[in-house]
């Protein structure tokens, strides 16, 4: 089980759009769908090259190289040549801070 770390404002994050966090290991994309916050690594599974500067239909991002596409709510691989789930965080909302739980 890992622990919530302030990641982002609620205020940072706007629908449709992407918001990096640097972590001490890895980056976090965060982004809202309505009233929800929604965090996954932003690395894409099939080639490891950022994903956060893909393109945000919905629930889905999609690879900016390779057009793989994912489920950001679950993280699961929607489209070749990804074969494998993008990594997906539990998040939580006190005050405007966003938290999101990661492995240290």
């Amino acid at each position: 089980m890992g622990e919530f770390q302030k990641l982002a404002k609620l205020s940072d994050l706007k629908e449709g759009e992407v918001f990096v966090a640097e972590t001490r290991y890895h980056r976090v994309g965060l982004t809202r769908l309505g009233d929800e916050v929604c965090a996954f690594a932003d690395i894409c599974t099939h080639d490891g090259e950022d994903i956060s500067t893909g393109d945000l239909e919905g629930d889905v991002i999609v690879c900016p190289r390779h057009s793989a596409k994912f489920n950001i709510r679950t993280g699961k691989v929607l489209c070749m040549p990804a074969v494998e789930d993008l990594p997906v965080y539990k998040t939580r909302i006190v005050g405007d801070e966003v938290e999101v739980e990661l492995e240290d």
